[in-house]
C-alpha cells in the first residue's frame, strides 16, 4: 500500500436489459467503475436506448426543486431519505404542491426588497440635502432638469466661477460641508448639454436626478423612514411564511434534488448502454481489490449479471492508494504530475523527506513555533469554520487566496506542521529561539535538580551558545551532511529509476542509470578524497605518495561515462553537469539554514546593543527586532518549503519518476441526504485468493 497505485482491471459486465437501472444504481453507489465506451467490436453489435419520457420528467422534476429551494430558506437536515424506486422519487416530488404559492410570496419579496432598497437611497440622499430649505416640487419642473451633486471644497470656486458665465441658465444652491460641498443645481435648456457636460466632468462633479418626491427634505425624511419600517414589516411577514414553508418541505426538497440529480445522472449512462433486445453491456475501469464487492453485490440483487476482466493494451486510469494521515501529500505529487497506474507512488518518500527537509532550513524554535500556530489558525478557521479568515489583514488574505483556494491552504498548512515540529526540536539543538541562545537557562534550572552533562558555553558571533550541535561553529559538517544527502537521495533516484527500467525491459536506459549511477559516486569519492588530502595515484614512482583506491575513483569516474554513452550516445557529455549539480544542490539546506541564523543573530545584535545607547534608540531597537523576525518568518514560511519541494521535484523525481498518469474518476456521487437503493456489500481484499481466474477477453485497444 502507497509504493504503487491500486491495481486496475478493464472490465465488462453483461446482464439482462431488464436489470440494466439496477445494476447502474449498485455502480453509482458503489463509486468504483469509471466508464468507459465500448470496444469497437463490441459497439457495432450492440444499440443505444433512450427512455425520453422518463428523462423529461426527471429533468422536470429537478429544475422545478432546484427553483424551489433557491427560495425557501435553508434549515438544517438530520436525516437520510431512502427512495426505493424511480415512480416512489417522482410521486414524493409530485404530492410537494407549493409551486403557486412560493412563486407569490417571492415576487411579493422582490417587490418589497425594491421598494426598501429605493427608500433607504432616498433617505440617504436627502440626508445629505437636508440644507435644502425648499419643497422638493420646485425642483420637479418641465422645462428643466434638477440635480442634486456632490464637489470636493477645493474645486468649488472654480466651478462656481465657471458657471456665473450662465448665470442666466443655471440656478445653483450649495452648502460646504469638510471637504465636500453639496449642490443642488437646475439646469435649464438654453444651458448646451455639451458644455454642462464638459463641466462637470472637469470639475469632477457627482450628479444624480432629484427623487420624484414631494415636500420639504426632513419631512419626506420622516415619511420615508415610516415606509422603511412599514415594508421592512411587510418583509418579515413574508420571510416568515417562507420560513413555515419550508419547515414543512425544506427536508423532502433537499433529498428530493439530490436523489433527482443521481437519478438524472444514471439516465445518462442508460442511455449510452449497449444494448440488446434481451441484454445490456457496459466497460469500464474498476479497481482489481473492488471486483469481489461488485461481483458479490450484483449477484445479490439481480440475475444473470458477469463481469468479465478484458485484456488490453490500454493505458489504465490511476487511482492512488496511501495511508489516511499521508493522504494530504498526495496532493503535492498531483501538483507536479499523477503516476501512471504501474509506476513507482513517491507520495509516502515526500511526506517524509519534505518536512525534514523544511524544518532544517528553518531550524529555529520560535520561528517554527510562529510557524505552526498559524497553520493550526489556519486549519481551525478555514476546515472548522470557525469565522473564516477574517482577522487576517485584507490585503495578505487577498494575496493568499489569489495563490491557494481555501482547501489547498489547509492542505499546505498540514503539510507543514511536522516540519515545524522537526523544526523546533532541531531549534534546541542548535540553541536559536529567534536567534536568541536560551538553552543555558534551561540547563542551569535542571542542574539545580542535578541533572548535569550538557554542553558547555561555545561564543558564536561573540555570543554564548550552548548548542548540541552549532550550525555557524559546524558549517563544515553541515556541507558534508548536505553532500551526503545529496548523493543519497540521487543514488535512490537512479536505483528506482534502474528498477523502473527492468520492469519495462528498456536496457539503454538501465545502462544509462547505473552510469549515472557510478558516475555520481565517483565524483563524490574523489571529492572526499581532495579534502581529506587523500593521495589520488594508483601507481606512480616511490617517491610519490601511491593510493591503490584511487583506481575504484577513476574507474567509477570513466567507466560511468563509457556506461552513459553506450546508453545515451554522445548527448550524455552533456549531462555530466547537471549530476554534479543535482548532488550539490542540497547544500542549499545548509545555505538557507544559515541565511536564516545569521539574519536572526544580526536583527537581535542590533536590539541588544540599540538597548544601551538611549529610549529612542531601544524603541527603534524593538522597531527592527519586531520587523527583522517578521521578515524572516515570512521567509520561513515560503523559501524552505519552495527549495524543499524543489529538491525532491528536480533532483531526485526526475531520476525515476515519469507522470502523466490518468487519474481514476469513478462513476457516482456522495450521498448526505439519501440512503443507497440497495444493499451494498463491502469490500474484501484478499490478494491470496484468486477468485477471478476466469479467462479474460482480449479486446483491440482504441487508444
Amino acid at each position: 500500500m502507497g509504493f504503487k497505485p491500486v491495481p486496475m482491471a478493464r472490465v465488462a459486465i453483461l446482464g439482462l436489459r431488464k436489470f440494466r437501472q439496477p445494476v447502474v444504481s449498485i455502480l453509482h453507489d458503489l463509486q468504483v467503475l469509471q466508464l468507459e465506451p465500448l470496444s469497437k467490436d463490441v459497439s457495432s453489435l450492440l444499440r443505444n436506448e433512450r427512455d425520453g419520457k422518463l428523462t423529461s420528467q426527471i429533468s422536470d422534476q429537478l429544475l422545478r426543486v432546484k427553483a424551489l429551494l433557491t427560495t425557501l430558506p435553508a434549515i438544517p437536515v438530520t436525516e437520510r431519505k431512502h427512495f426505493t424506486s424511480t415512480e416512489e422519487l417522482l410521486q414524493t416530488a409530485a404530492s410537494v404542491d407549493i409551486d403557486d404559492k412560493v412563486s407569490t410570496l417571492e415576487k411579493e419579496r422582490e417587490s418589497v426588497l425594491t421598494e426598501i432598497k429605493d427608500t433607504e437611497n432616498n433617505i440617504k440622499l436627502l440626508e445629505e440635502f437636508v440644507f435644502f430649505p425648499e419643497d422638493l416640487k420646485i425642483l420637479q419642473l418641465s422645462s428643466a432638469n434638477s440635480f442634486f451633486g456632490r464637489i470636493p471644497s477645493k474645486k468649488f470656486e472654480e466651478f462656481n466661477k465657471v458657471l456665473q458665465e450662465y448665470k442666466q441658465d443655471i440656478f445653483l444652491y450649495s452648502k460646504p460641508e469638510k471637504d465636500v460641498t453639496y449642490l443642488v443645481l437646475v439646469v435649464f435648456p438654453s444651458f448646451p448639454s455639451d458644455a454642462f457636460a464638459n463641466i462637470i466632468q472637469t470639475h469632477d462633479v457627482k450628479i444624480e436626478v432629484v427623487p420624484n418626491l414631494d415636500g420639504k427634505p426632513t419631512d419626506i425624511i420622516t415619511k420615508q423612514k415610516s415606509h422603511l419600517k412599514n415594508f421592512k414589516q411587510k418583509l418579515g411577514q413574508i420571510n416568515e411564511e417562507l420560513t413555515k414553508i419550508s419547515e414543512q418541505h425544506y427536508v423532502t426538497l433537499i433529498e428530493l434534488e439530490e436523489q433527482l440529480t443521481i437519478e438524472n445522472q444514471k439516465l445518462e449512462v442508460i442511455s449510452n448502454l449497449g444494448v440488446t433486445n434481451d441484454a445490456f453491456a457496459l466497460e469500464g475501469w474498476v479497481p482489481k481489490p473492488k471486483l469481489d464487492q461488485i461481483e458479490t453485490t450484483l449477484q445479490k440483487h439481480t440475475r444473470g449479471t458477469t463481469i468479465y476482466e478484458l485484456e488490453t493494451e490500454e493505458k489504465p486510469p490511476t487511482l492512488q492508494s496511501n495511508p489516511k494521515g499521508l493522504r494530504l501529500f498526495e496532493a503535492f505529487i498531483r501538483f507536479y504530475s499523477l503516476p501512471q497506474s504501474k509506476e513507482f507512488d513517491p507520495t509516502m518518500i515526500f511526506a517524509f523527506i519534505f518536512p525534514v527537509f523544511y524544518g532544517l532550513m528553518i531550524g529555529d524554535v520560535g520561528y517554527c513555533l510562529v510557524i505552526l500556530l498559524v497553520c493550526l489558525w489556519v486549519i481551525r478557521r478555514v476546515e472548522k469554520g470557525k469565522r473564516n479568515l477574517t482577522i487576517m489583514p485584507k490585503q495578505l488574505r487577498s494575496f493568499g487566496l489569489m495563490i491557494l483556494k481555501k482547501r489547498q491552504m489547509v492542505k499546505l498548512a498540514k503539510a507543514m506542521i511536522p516540519g515545524c515540529v522537526i523544526g523546533m526540536i532541531l531549534g534546541v539543538i542548535f540553541d536559536l529561539y529567534f536567534g536568541f541562545h536560551l538553552n543555558g537557562y534551561a540547563f542551569d534550572f535542571l542542574a539545580s535538580f542535578g541533572v548535569t552533562g550538557f554542553p558547555e558555553p561555545g561564543a558564536v558571533l561573540n555570543r554564548p551558545s550552548q548548542a548540541f550541535f552549532d550550525p555557524v561553529e559546524n558549517v563544515g559538517k553541515l556541507l558534508l551532511f548536505a553532500g551526503y544527502t545529496g548523493i543519497g537521495m540521487v543514488s535512490f533516484g537512479l536505483i528506482l529509476g534502474i528498477l523502473n527500467a527492468i520492469r519495462e525491459g528498456e536496457k539503454k536506459v538501465i545502462i544509462t542509470k547505473i552510469g549515472w549511477l557510478a558516475f555520481g559516486w565517483g565524483v563524490v569519492l574523489f571529492g572526499l578524497a581532495l579534502i581529506h588530502g587523500d593521495a589520488l595515484n594508483p601507481t606512480w614512482p616511490r617517491l610519490i605518495e601511491v593510493n591503490p583506491v584511487a583506481y575504484l575513483y577513476y574507474g567509477l569516474l570513466f567507466g560511468g561515462i563509457g556506461l552513459m554513452v553506450i546508453g545515451e550516445g554522445g548527448r550524455a557529455i552533456m549531462e555530466l553537469a547537471s549530476i554534479v549539480s543535482h548532488i550539490l544542490s542540497y547544500t542549499r539546506l545548509v545555505g538557507i539554514l544559515l541565511a536564516s541564523v545569521i539574519l536572526a543573530h544580526t536583527t537581535d545584535f542590533i536590539f541588544l546593543k540599540a538597548l544601551n545607547i538611549s529610549i529612542p534608540f531601544a524603541i527603534l531597537g524593538i522597531l527592527i527586532l519586531f520587523i527583522g523576525h517578521m521578515f524572516n518568518i515570512v521567509i520561513g514560511v515560503f523559501v524552505p518549503g519552495i527549495q524543499s519541494a524543489r529538491l525532491l521535484y528536480v533532483e531526485f523525481f526526475s531520476k525515476f519518476y515519469q507522470g502523466n498518469g490518468i487519474k481514476f474518476t469513478p462513476f457516482g456521487s456522495v450521498r448526505m441526504f439519501t440512503q443507497e437503493q440497495y444493499t451494498l456489500e463491502q469490500s474484501v481484499i484478499q490478494p491470496e485468493k484468486k477468485k477471478h481466474d476466469k479467462p479474460k477477453i482480449k479486446i483491440k485497444s482504441e487508444k
